[in-house]
This record gives C-alpha cells, structure tokens and sequence, in this order.
C-alpha cells in the first residue's frame, strides 16, 4: 500500500491496529472503574448531605425550642455582646417595660432603667403611668478561652412581692396599734360621752331659763355648742382608732360607681370648710358602672381622700375624681392643685398618726389604705416632681370576679 509516496506494511498496519485496540480497551477499563467511582462518591456525597439536611433540621428545631422557651420564660433576659449593646431581649422584658422591642435592641442600658453593672432593685415607671418594682442581676458570657463575651441579665418583677411585705408590714404596726388603741378609746369615750351630755344640757336648760336670748345666754350657748362639736370630733377620733384597730368584715354587694362618688364628695364637702372657687371634675369610665364593695367603708375611703385634697387648697382650687379600669382592677384617682407630696413624704404617708396639717390626726389617709387592703386592693401615693404642683392618690381596687372577703 502506498500512501503519498511512503509504503505502509501491512503488518506495520495490524500492529497499530491491535496498540489502537488495546488502548481503546484499556480507556474503556478506566472510564468504566470512574464512573463506579463517581457513582460510589455520589451516593456518599448523598447521604453525607442528608446526615447534613437532617442536623440542620435538628439545630433548628433546637433552636426555635430554645426560642420558644425563651420567649415563655415569665422572667425578663436581655442579652448584650461584648460591647455592651442589648442584641436580643425576650417578651417578658417587653411586657414589663411596656415597650417595642425596636426600642430596647443596640441601647446600652434599658429605657427608664439606671444600668447596673451586677445586682439592682429600683422603681420603674412605664409610659403607661403604672409604676413596678423591678430586680435585675447581671452576669459575663464567657468564651472557651475565658474572655468576656457579652453578658445576660436577668430582670424580675417584684411589685406583688413589695406590695405583699408592705402590707405585712402595715398588718404589724396595726395589730401594735390595736393594743393601744382599744384601752385608750374606751377609757376617753366614758368621760367625753358624759362631757358632751353635761353640755347638750346646759345648752338646752340656757335655752329654757327667762333670760333666753340675751347676749350672755346666745353666748353661753356659743360655748356649749363649742364642746359639743369638740367632743364629737374626739367622738370621730376615737371611732377611726378603733376601725384601724379592729377594722370589720367586709359586706360586698354591687354599688353604682357614679353613685358612690357623688355621696363621698358630698360628706366631703360638708366636712371640709372651701372656698368657692373648688370645683369638681367627676368621670367615670363607661364599661364600670358598678363596683362589688363595702359600700360603707369604701364611702369612706373616698371622703377621706377627697377630703384630704380639699384641706391641701384652704383657699379653694380644683379638685378631680377619675376612675378607670383594666382586666382586674378599677382605680380611683382623686387629684389637687395643693403644694403636693415628695418622695420623702410619700413614703410615710398611709402610716398611722402621721400628718403634716397642724389640724391633722394622721388617721384619714391610714384608714384609706386600710380599707383598701381589706378589699385586697391598695392605695398608691404619686409623687410630685420637683418645682410642681398637684397631689394624686389612687385607691386601687379589684374588679367583681377578682374581689374576695377577708
């Protein structure tokens, strides 16, 4: 055979032949033991990607449990990293902050708080005016190799628990109290009982003799009035001395609310001398028309404060009664344009004899916060920031289907 002038053997032609089929068989030998192999590192690379998929699923399942977790937990967790920016914050410091979660992330210390760096018990006051007692304790994250990586802080409410010892507190100083009160009422009564009925004769024999109406006889009369009006008032004296000391069962039955505050103001107004430039503003909210109470003592209660807030503006000002509710309190705001109450004051004010009238018993307020506790409710004084005016107390009280006797 010849192929542009060369001569190609044909044996020359079967050996390449046989080279050519010997490299085909051998390309088909390594192509077939790769495709096993692809196939073999497939289904590994398969399974490793479904152990993969199936880990995933796993941390994030453990993940939204750990979340859920979190988010149920009743006591507040902020996280903060290594800077000291809060980064995560569960619902539970929203619900006690009474704010949006976009307010808290990246702030260094929370809104409204003071920033402790370890242990903290202050008074938080939320945008919604409540005021609660919070307890904060704060502690590193640490790394593997001990550094800090942030840290955690943990944030409890304990206004029920403050609450709860205040009011522990209150029940000692009046069973002290009652030990006193009841020897001493009893032994002034007899004498100003007879007082008074010596007085409210003498007035009634001037009254009788044929000199009625002379100067001297209306001003003996004056006189006799005078003790008699003094020994009512030790009378009342003496009565709220005993309520503190012994205070009565409770009679719950529903009670007009509109009702209840036009008869307190009114005893109020007859007890208390005003000028008359004091006006009253009285509402209500329209979902609590009634209220399950002590109609008589929560009577009371509410004379005393109105009371209280007419002798803080002896010449006349305004005067205002508001009542609002939530889930499971009604709350009865009586506010004045007086010089009003600091935070020294307002921590005494409800205790037993304390006054700051020269004219003044320290009993009133002290049988408020009384009956409000044997109502299971309580009576909160609002401070007044300085350079203002205004005094506001509130009578906190729970609604029907949280009501119970004591």
């Amino acid at each position: 055979m010849s192929t542009d002038g060369k001569v190609i053997d044909r044996r020359e032609l079967e050996q390449a032949m046989e080279v050519f089929a010997g490299l085909s068989e051998n390309l088909s030998t390594s192509f077939t033991a790769l495709a096993q192999r692809a196939e073999r590192v497939e289904r590994e690379l398969c399974r490793a990607n479904e152990d993969l998929a199936s880990k995933v699923a796993e941390l994030d399942a453990l993940k939204r449990h750990l979340e859920s977790i979190l988010q149920a937990l009743p006591t507040g967790v902020v996280v903060r990293d290594a800077g000291g920016h809060i980064t995560k914050a569960n619902a539970a410091v929203t619900d006690l902050l009474g704010r949006e979660l976009a307010t808290i992330i990246g702030k260094r210390a929370l809104p409204g708080l003071e920033d402790q760096a370890t242990t903290n018990t202050q008074e938080y006051a939320r945008p919604d005016g409540t005021t609660r007692v919070l307890a904060s304790r704060r502690s590193s994250l640490p790394t593997p190799d001990g550094s800090a990586a942030g840290s955690v802080e943990i944030i409890d409410d304990r206004t029920e628990l403050k609450r709860l010892s205040e009011r522990l507190h209150a029940l000692d100083k009046m069973a002290a109290l009652g030990s006193m009160a009841g020897g001493i009422a009893h032994e002034i009564r007899n004498p100003m009982n007879a007082i008074q009925g010596f007085a409210e004769l003498l007035a009634t024999r001037l009254a009788n003799t044929s000199s009625a109406g002379s100067p001297a006889d209306r001003q003996e009369s004056r006189w006799c009035s005078l003790i008699v009006e003094g020994a009512r008032e030790v009378e009342g004296i003496i009565q709220s001395l005993l309520t503190l000391a012994d205070p009565k069962r409770l009679h719950l039955a529903p009670v007009a609310t509109e009702s209840l505050l036009h008869e307190a103001t009114a005893a109020a107004l007859r007890e208390v001398s005003t000028g008359n430039q004091t006006s009253w503003d009285v509402s209500h909210s329209s979902d609590l028309e009634y209220l399950v109470v002590d109609r008589i003592q929560v009577r009371q209660a509410l004379r005393n404060l109105v009371a209280n807030a007419l002798q803080a503006q002896p010449n006349g000002g305004a005067v205002e009664i508001t009542v609002r509710a939530d889930n499971v309190s009604a709350t009865i705001s009586v506010s004045d344009d007086g010089p009003g109450i600091s935070a020294a004051l307002a921590e005494r004010v409800g205790d037993p004899f304390f006054t700051t009238r020269a004219d003044g018993t320290g009993l009133g307020l002290a049988l408020v916060s009384s009956i409000a506790q044997l109502h299971g409710g309580h009576l909160q004084v609002h401070t007044t920031p300085p350079g203002e005016r205004g005094a506001r107390l509130t009578l906190q009280l729970p609604l029907p289907d949280q009501t119970t006797t004591n």
